[in-house]
C-alpha cells in the first residue's frame, strides 16, 4: 500500500478501496475469460465502509462474487479485508461492452457460464 492509500486519520480512503477492487476484477475477468482484456464498463458501483483499514493491519486481501447475471450486465459483490476482518464492501454492476458499436452487448453463453460458476446466493463473497 503507498501513503497515499491512506487519509488524514491514517484509515484507507475510498479511492484505494475502489482501485483494489477494479484491479481484483480485472484480473478475475481475465484470468477467468482466459482473455487479455475484457471489454466492459462499471455502470455503478457502491462502496460501504464495515470497519477501518489501518497501514499496520498489514496485507489486505480482495474477495468477490457475481451475485446476478443480466443480458448485458453482471453484478458482483466484492470485500476487502485486513487481518481477516472485513472492512469494506462494494456491490458492482459491469456492462460487457461493444467497442465499435459503443453500446452494450449480450453476454455470450461462454461469458455466462463462468459468471454463473461464480455466483452466490449470499453476501458473503468468496476469495477469487
Amino acid at each position: 500500500m503507498r501513503v497515499s492509500d491512506f487519509d488524514g486519520l491514517g484509515r484507507l480512503t475510498a479511492t484505494a478501496c475502489f482501485i483494489l477492487f477494479e484491479e481484483t476484477r480485472a484480473d478475475w475477468l481475465m484470468k477467468s475469460l482466459q482473455a487479455t482484456a475484457v471489454r466492459c464498463v462499471v455502470a455503478s458501483q457502491r462502496l460501504d465502509f464495515v470497519h477501518e483499514a489501518m497501514p499496520d493491519a498489514g496485507p489486505v486481501t480482495v474477495s468477490l462474487a457475481v451475485r446476478t447475471v443480466g443480458e448485458s450486465s453482471v453484478d458482483i459483490v466484492e470485500s476487502l479485508s485486513a487481518e481477516s476482518t472485513v472492512c469494506a464492501r462494494s456491490e458492482a454492476t459491469l456492462v460487457l461492452w461493444d467497442a465499435e458499436r459503443r453500446a452494450p452487448r449480450p453476454i455470450t453463453e461462454a461469458e455466462r457460464a463462468m459468471f454463473e460458476s461464480h455466483a452466490t446466493a449470499q453476501d458473503n463473497s468468496s476469495p477469487v
